[in-house]
C-alpha cells in the first residue's frame, strides 16, 4: 500500500468568537491553503482527547470540547488537499478556550501553519480545505442539519 491509499483520520475544531473563525493556514507547501485546527487521531486515541492535544500543540492554549458537530468522510484528488493521502475522515468538534479570542494574535509552535482569525463569511471566498465544510460548517453550528454525517467521493 502507498501513501496514497492511505485513509487518515482526523479531528477538527471549530472555534469561533465574533463572527470570526480561527483557521490554519499552510506555510511549508508550494500551495498555500486554509483548514481547522486540529490533526491525526493516533492509534489507542479518542477523537476528543486527539483534539485537545493537537490544540494543546498548535495554539500552546488548553482547550474544551463544547460539543461533536459531524462527520465528513472525503475523498479527492491524489496532490490537491495532500501528498501523503486523498480518504480521510474528519471528526468535527465545537471548541473553545477563554484564552482564544479574535482579538488576540495566536503564536504557533509548529512552523509549518499559521493560525488566523478570519470572517465565518469569507469561507466561500478562500482556499479552504476540506471543501465540503464550507457548506456543512454553517448547517451544524446552526443545528440546521440532522445530517451528521456526510461522505463526498470522488
Amino acid at each position: 500500500m502507498n501513501n496514497q491509499d492511505k485513509i487518515h483520520v482526523l479531528a477538527r475544531a471549530v472555534i469561533t468568537d465574533q463572527n470570526q473563525i480561527l483557521l490554519c493556514k499552510t506555510l511549508d507547501l508550494s500551495v498555500s491553503f486554509y483548514f481547522l485546527p486540529g490533526g491525526h487521531i493516533e492509534t489507542g486515541e479518542g477523537a476528543q482527547d486527539a483534539l485537545l492535544r493537537e490544540l494543546k500543540e498548535e495554539t500552546g492554549i488548553d482547550c474544551k470540547i463544547k460539543k461533536f458537530l459531524g462527520c465528513l468522510e472525503y475523498s479527492f484528488e491524489p496532490g490537491h488537499s495532500s501528498i501523503c493521502h486523498n480518504h480521510e475522515y474528519n471528526f468535527v468538534f465545537e471548541a473553545e478556550s477563554k484564552h482564544l479570542t479574535s482579538d488576540r494574535k495566536i503564536i504557533c509552535p509548529e512552523k509549518h501553519i499559521e493560525l488566523i482569525w478570519m470572517p465565518i463569511s469569507s469561507l466561500q471566498e478562500i482556499d479552504f480545505r476540506a471543501e465540503p465544510l464550507r457548506k456543512l460548517l454553517p448547517l451544524w453550528l446552526t443545528g440546521n442539519s440532522d445530517n451528521k454525517f456526510m461522505s463526498e467521493m470522488i
